[in-house]
């Protein structure tokens, strides 16, 4: 059983912003336009997770000048990093924005500038992932949905797929990128979300669906979206129930411990 899919059935058990505004590309588009924005989760490697808040610490910090090179010199306009603590071990939440992300994932993954091989060899130790592998180990992200907007305080969660989830979720961008796209706006405003933007990550480890918002208070939202008797509402809880197998009050119980660990540019 993979980590993610393992995730949630424990779980079913139990400032400001440097993004772009995106809308979802029409599914023809996908294989071609570039992925200007991307949001990901990596599993932190076990006992690795004050190491790599330390190391994150470091390179927002007294690193900075370096980091700042470094995402430059990849294209990355912008780099979200938040902590997610699940039962199934921890998790690094990244969004990321650039001229095209997929390319500069690449380019990480192939540049020997000395920089960018201990970079690797760091967030191997971290991350129990070897990066230089290229496509082999980096995530397949997909842009499912999303609503413009800006303002808001940034935030992050991810919450890991049934065996059919990718399938469901993506039937379920459908509609909510055009039939029902004016009730998604409006109900998510009247959450107190400005924006949201949605990607479906594929990983050998499972699935997951990985969502960015910007909101006056993602945590009040998140519990808000739960308790929510707006029609609307409540047929997208209903829907979303068959896409991973952990109720939305595990995810708010879960998301709501978050915590922003790393922020490009400052």
């Amino acid at each position: 059983m993979t980590k993610l899919v393992a995730f949630a059935l424990v779980l079913s058990a139990c400032h400001h912003d440097h993004s772009p505004p995106v809308s979802t590309p029409p599914p023809e588009a996908a294989s071609t336009a570039p992925l200007t924005e991307a949001g990901i989760a990596i599993p932190i490697a076990p006992g690795q997770t004050a190491a790599w808040e330390a190391a994150l610490h470091e390179l927002t910090g007294p690193r900075y000048a370096e980091y700042d090179t470094s995402r430059r010199r990849f294209g990355l306009t912008s780099q979200t990093t938040f902590l997610q603590k699940t039962p199934m071990g921890d998790f690094a939440l990244i969004h990321m924005t650039g001229a095209d992300v997929h390319a500069s994932f690449h380019a990480m993954s192939t540049s020997q500038d000395p920089w960018d091989v201990k970079w690797r060899q760091l967030t191997q130790n971290l991350h129990g992932v070897d990066f230089a592998q290229g496509e082999k180990v980096t995530p397949k992200v997909e842009p499912l949905f999303a609503m413009d907007g800006s303002g808001g305080t940034q935030f992050m969660f991810m919450a890991p797929l049934g065996s059919d989830g990718a399938t469901r979720l993506e039937a379920l961008a459908r509609e909510l990128a055009t039939t029902k796209h004016a009730d998604y706006v409006r109900a998510r405003q009247a959450l107190g979300i400005h924006r949201e933007a949605v990607f479906l990550e594929r990983t050998g480890r499972g699935d997951a669906a990985v969502f960015y918002w910007l909101a006056d208070d993602p945590i009040a939202s998140l519990r808000a979206f739960a308790a929510s008797q707006d029609p609307f509402d409540a047929w997208l809880r209903d829907q979303l129930a068959g896409v991973h197998p952990i109720s939305t009050d595990a995810i708010v119980q879960i998301a709501s411990a978050n915590t922003l660990v790393g922020q490009y540019p400052h």
